[in-house]
């Protein structure tokens, strides 16, 4: 087997995300205003925070599961909070590199954890719970802990840590 060489041109511009992440990324980075860069002491902070973002969906994308993350500085200060992924009524697939990646590469200390359920009970799944340690795991091996893991709704929130 023979690899190509291909031509770089020096004056072309690259797209740094794009050059990591691939073409085919799915990201939302959920525009933040000055007062929701909060310090996160516990989670009722920053459920005060996410509250406001579910609700900016319409009736129609509340009925849907949504997977966020929301890195950290060493301060404890809300750097970013990305949609992950977004499911169906009932789940979203989710996967160790999608949640990473932004974290990795804004650089966050730690990450926070946040999914809704739309039927509005805040019990965990036996899925969510697998989920939490696998992501635990992924980060423990990163260096860039999980924190906590929040399941929202309209009404309320739950830590599952």
């Amino acid at each position: 087997m023979k690899a190509e060489a291909t031509e770089v041109n020096p004056t072309e511009k690259i797209n740094l995300k794009t050059a990591i992440f691939g073409e085919n990324y799915f990201t939302m980075n959920v525009r933040l205003t000055k007062e929701q860069k909060i310090k996160v002491l516990n989670g009722e902070d920053l459920y005060k925070v996410m509250r406001q973002i579910l609700m900016r969906e319409n009736k129609i994308g509340r009925v849907k599961e949504h997977f966020w993350v929301v890195g950290l500085n060493n301060d404890d200060r809300i750097m970013f909070i990305e949609l992950a992924a977004l499911g169906s009524t009932k789940a979203t697939v989710i996967k160790p590199p999608e949640i990473f990646r932004m974290a990795i590469y804004k650089l966050a200390t730690h990450i926070i954890l946040v999914h809704n359920h739309p039927s509005g009970k805040l019990e965990a799944s036996t899925a969510d719970l697998v989920l939490t340690e696998k992501l635990k795991k992924s980060g423990e091996f990163l260096e860039i802990p999980v924190i906590d893991h929040l399941i929202i709704s309209e009404k309320g929130f739950k830590s599952i840590m």
